[in-house]
């Protein structure tokens, strides 16, 4: 059985998140059933592999290579029991001294000098596209028929993502939102796809996931990627991340630190996986 980059890189992360877990089980109540669900999820990874090596079924070697799709969200969400593991506070205090040594103010307050209720309703959207850009540039790439490609977008997530969910716990910040709470003189105000944004941001947002931005790193792999494969898909995405890059500082739920960090993990992933996949492949 030969694993695939994307395993080796699932697997190290759960080993982390797993270790962690263990060596700061006391604030952690019930830890070992997050252990066991780690384990029982790691077995899943194996059957699905073992399943598609002796079924040559499309439904199971979609699912082999894109599983982690669907395990994405879970392992945000999951992260909502972690955020604290190590430190006990956040870290806001650090961004904000950097943030004003450099612009002399916070750029989400700057921003408050442009905000009218359409920007408004407009950011909101542009933040809410998050949500269909990966799966659009998925398709796109499964579409044109060549798993390689669509291997490597899966993969470059997976790397992107696991980077940024560990970067939350080592490096716990709230966000503007929260941090910068008191400052603000202008609420945002939109309309319906504002008040439907707030209402996802309220129940499904992650308080304490926003260093690095895994919206910016996870759409920068996606852009990309389309580029290199399916220009349609590129030149149809390309206005809705630039306006998400603007958005995350826009609407308040990062900083602008956090944009350039997830940026730059982007970047990384981009580079990085496919030279990886090449000399695995090779060998």
């Amino acid at each position: 059985m030969r694993f695939k980059i994307v395993d080796i890189l699932t697997f190290s992360y759960i080993g982390i998140l797993s270790l962690l877990i263990t060596l700061f089980r006391s604030g952690v109540e019930g830890w070992y059933l997050y252990i066991m669900v780690h384990c029982l999820y790691s077995f899943l990874i194996v059957f699905l592999i073992w399943l598609d090596k002796i079924h040559q079924n499309k439904l199971v070697s979609l699912l082999r290579y894109g599983y982690p799709l669907l395990s994405f969200p879970l392992m945000y969400e999951e992260l909502g029991q972690f955020i604290h593991l190590i430190f006990p506070y956040w870290f806001d205090f650090v961004i904000h001294r950097l943030e004003l040594s450099i612009f002399h103010t916070h750029p989400t307050i700057w921003l408050q000098k442009v905000t009218t209720p359409w920007a408004t309703e407009y950011f909101k959207c542009a933040y809410f596209s998050y949500y269909l850009v990966v799966p659009i540039a998925a398709l796109s790439l499964y579409l044109k028929g060549d798993m390689k490609i669509f291997e490597e977008l899966i993969t470059t997530l997976a790397f992107v993502f696991y980077i940024c969910y560990i970067g939350f716990i080592l490096l716990p910040v709230e966000g503007p939102r929260y941090a910068l709470a008191s400052l603000y003189t202008i609420k945002l105000k939109g309309y319906s796809i504002t008040n439907f944004q707030d209402l996802l941001t309220e129940f499904g947002a992650l308080h304490g996931g926003c260093m690095p931005s895994s919206h910016v790193a996870a759409a920068l792999v996606s852009l990309i990627t389309t580029r290199r494969y399916v220009k349609v898909a590129y030149y149809f995405l390309l206005p809705a991340v630039l306006s998400l890059f603007i958005s995350t500082v826009y609407t308040r739920d990062h900083y602008l630190s956090d944009v350039i960090v997830g940026l730059l993990v982007g970047w990384f992933g981009l580079f990085l996986v496919p030279k990886m996949m090449k000399i695995y492949g090779g060998s």
